[in-house]
Formats: C-alpha cells, sequence, structure tokens
C-alpha cells in the first residue's frame, strides 16, 4: 500500500474524541494487541465519527477509510498507523498496545499527521525548522548511562520472553525499539551514537524473534531488517553476524531453506575466525538446523559436530547477552535435527535435555522439546508416546502464547497422529 496516495493533501487536522473508558474495555484492547485498524476505525464510527470526518482527522483518502473498514483493505505502515492513532486521539497505554511509543508533543504530532503532501503545500520557514531540530537535538542527548539502562531494559525483556512468550511483551519491544530509533536518527554521530545502534540492533533482532513466534511474519522481516541497518551503524561485526543470522529463521518458517542456507552462509564466511567461540558453536547450530530443514542429513550432523566443538568449556560470555548456549542446548538441538529428519535416535538426546533444561526455560522452549519428543516418537512407531508429547506441547504452547509453535504442531503432527485435530490447536498465521 503506497501511503502518499492514501493522505489527503491539505486536509484539516481535527482529532476525533473517543471516551477514555473505551480504550479500557477489553474487546479495545484486544483490537490494539492484534492491530485490527479496521476494528479500531469501527469504534470511532461507534462514537459518532462518519467516515468523512475519519478521513479528515487521519488524513487519508474516504474511499481508502472505506476500504478499510470493509477488509477490503489492511494496513501495515507504521507511518499511517501512527497517523491514524493520533487522529484518533489514542492514549499513551493505547499506543503501547499498538506497538508505538507514546505520544509525542502537539506540535510534533500535528505536522507528522498532515504529512508530506501539506510540507510541500506550505513549507514551515528556516527558522521554524532550525528551532525543531535544536528541540529534537536536545531531547536526544544520548549519554552512556543511558544507553546502559536501554540494554538492561532489553535484557529484562530478553529474560521475561524466555519465561512467559512474545504474547504478552511483543508492543513493550516494539515501543522500546520505536524509542531507540527515534533518538538515533537525532544524535550526533561519534562513539555514543554507534553504541546507541549496536543497542538499538539487538532489541530489534529480539523484536523480530518476538513479531515471529506471534505468527507475524512481514512484522518479523522488517525488525531484522532494522537489526541489520543498526548492527552496521555500529561497526559490531559479531551483532551483525547475530542479527543476520537469527533473520534466516523467518526464511525456514516460509519453507524457504534454500534462502535461509544461502543467507546464513553469507552471515557466518569472511569473519567466522574473529568471532567469539560461543557465537560461531551458535552459527553451525543454526547451520545444522536448516540442513535438516533441507533434508541434508550428514551435513547436518557434521555442522552439529563442529557446534559441539567450538562450544567453550565456559560457556557464559557476559559479552553476548543474546545468546543462552550450553551442552545441554546443543542436545536439544541435535535432536530437534534428528527429529526433523525422521530419526527415532533424537529420543535419547531430546529426553536428556528436557531433564537438563533450566527453570527460566520451562515455557516455549519445553514446548519445542515436547513437539520434537512427539515427532521423533511418531518416527519410531510409538503414537502413544507422541500423542502425549503432542498434547503438552499444545498446552504449553497455548499458555505462552507461541503461535509458530501451534502452526508447528500441526504442520508436523497431524498428518502422522490419527487424533492430531484433538490434540493440536492450529494458530493464526499473519502479519
Amino acid at each position: 500500500m503506497n501511503d502518499r496516495k492514501e493522505v489527503m493533501p491539505g486536509h484539516a487536522w481535527e482529532r476525533i474524541d473517543i471516551p477514555s473508558w473505551a480504550w479500557e474495555r477489553q474487546q479495545t484492547r484486544h483490537l490494539l494487541r492484534e492491530r485490527d485498524i479496521a476494528g479500531l476505525l469501527g469504534l470511532a464510527q461507534a462514537h459518532g465519527a462518519s467516515q468523512t470526518r475519519i478521513a479528515s482527522a487521519t488524513g487519508i483518502a474516504q474511499g481508502r477509510v472505506s476500504e478499510i473498514l470493509s477488509g477490503r483493505r489492511t494496513v501495515s505502515s507504521l507511518q499511517l498507523i501512527e497517523r491514524i492513532a493520533d487522529g484518533l486521539g489514542m492514549p499513551d497505554h493505547s499506543r503501547i498496545l499498538l506497538g508505538l511509543a507514546p505520544r509525542r508533543t502537539p506540535q510534533e504530532t500535528a505536522h507528522s499527521a498532515v504529512g508530506d503532501a501539506t510540507d510541500r503545500a506550505a513549507p514551515p520557514r528556516a527558522s521554524a525548522i532550525d528551532h525543531q531540530v535544536r528541540e529534537r537535538l536536545e531531547v536526544a542527548s544520548v549519554d552512556h548511562a543511558l544507553i546502559r539502562l536501554f540494554e538492561a531494559q532489553t535484557q529484562n525483556l530478553r529474560l521475561i520472553d524466555r519465561k512467559l512468550g512474545a504474547h504478552y511483551l511483543l508492543a513493550q519491544s516494539q515501543a522500546h525499539v520505536q524509542q531507540m530509533h527515534d533518538l538515533l536518527h537525532h544524535s550526533i554521530p561519534g562513539s555514543v551514537r554507534r553504541d546507541l545502534a549496536r543497542v538499538l540492533a539487538e532489541a530489534a533482532s529480539l523484536t523480530g524473534w518476538q513479531a515471529l513466534d506471534a505468527g507475524r511474519v512481514a512484522t518479523s522481516w522488517r525488525y531484522y531488517e532494522l537489526a541489520k541497518a543498526a548492527a552496521r551503524e555500529s561497526e559490531d561485526l559479531v551483532v551483525l553476524a547475530h542479527v543476520s543470522a537469527e533473520q534466516t529463521y523467518v526464511l525456514l518458517d516460509t519453507d524457504r531453506s534454500d534462502e535461509a542456507l544461502a543467507a546464513l552462509r553469507a552471515a557466518h564466511d569472511g569473519g567466522e575466525k574473529s568471532l567469539p567461540a560461543l557465537l560461531r558453536s551458535w552459527l553451525w547450530a543454526v547451520e545444522g538446523e536448516v540442513r535438516a530443514a533441507l533434508g541434508q542429513e550428514r551435513e547436518s550432523q557434521r555442522t552439529l559436530e563442529r557446534a559441539f566443538l567450538v562450544l567453550p568449556q565456559q560457556p557464559n560470555d557476559p559479552s553476548l547477552p543474546f545468546l543462552m548456549l550450553d551442552h545441554t542446548h546443543l542436545l536439544r538441538w541435535r535432536g530437534h535435527c534428528l527429529a526433523r529428519l525422521g530419526r527415532g535416535e533424537a529420543i535419547e538426546d531430546l529426553t536428556r535435555a528436557l531433564d537438563g533444561i533450566a527453570p527460566l526455560e520451562l515455557g516455549r522452549a519445553e514446548a519445542g522439546l515436547r513437539t520434537d519428543l512427539a515427532l521423533a516418537y511418531s518416527a519410531h512407531g510409538d503414537l502413544t508416546q507422541a500423542r502425549r508429547q503432542a498434547r503438552n506441547a499444545a498446552e504449553l504452547s497455548k499458555r505462552s502464547g507461541s503461535v509458530r509453535q501451534r502452526a508447528r504442531l500441526a504442520r508436523l503432527l497431524e498428518p502422522q497422529t490419527p487424533s492430531g485435530g484433538e490434540d493440536v490447536e492450529q494458530g493464526d498465521e499473519g502479519s
């Protein structure tokens, strides 16, 4: 969808007033979490706003408003969603649920809502531009203390995500990324800006992973692209290798395994010797999984052996907070690959990994382990155990809200278990 074609040139800025209690309703909060823009415009209509008034408030042509309301057109552009949120007078707590940063000043909001077309029609005076730039630069006075706070916030989101899953955190992570992204674009070049770009890259990569787990594939891809751009600006080759390799899971989950392998090799090749051993081990394990998806059993086993070989004896590396990898994790990874290849030997690795799983991971990670066990038992011919593990995995996935895991259960297990329809719950895939 082309945002420029949807903006009404020179529209009158007239914000719609929706009562504060309406934003607190459970139904409205659901619309926000799902980014149901048609439902939010319908909320405005329910409170007396006509399509013409919605068009005036948001800067979207009336015909486009009609198409969105009827479901004939979807909205995915963050810029357009921001303009709609401003036009509907959305409070900050609702904006965060929608995945937006808290509201900017009225002057900034009005300027953004009018858009490029109005700017061309009536360009602001040079003094106004200078004032706005100075104001933004003052707000963006980032220092190393603030960067450490951002790092700590990202790490907290990462730890909660490992325990509870992305369902509860995606909107918070998106707002966190948006705040740093805005600051980065008004930061002075130098070491502080590079450090901010590095922290942004790590947070955007986490948000991309959460979006993928929530079934929002297109959103995930966009955040990984943002993460790579920020990593390049940071000049941190370690972070760039990590976020580039993690993006391959978007390709892997959309059945583009050949492209995933090519992208992974591009991230892995060239600077491998300069990367920390823990990251190299992780990269080899990811490649083993991609090759298993391609049915390359020998190559998959060889790359996983290399992952075990280069894994440090002390795998806890404070400089790599985005990696949680030890011998148990690699057992789990090898078991996953063997299960994907239809090998019954996966049961031993997966059972040992399940026994050694950390309390922090008793959630989405356990669901993945039990999904792999179900697949391995099915390949081994033990359908009773396969169904039992599938039921446990489905319950854990439902609890964590992992659309990705639930879709994987349906895709991998239903064709192989007669009662898969009872055992596996299919989640919605969409972005």
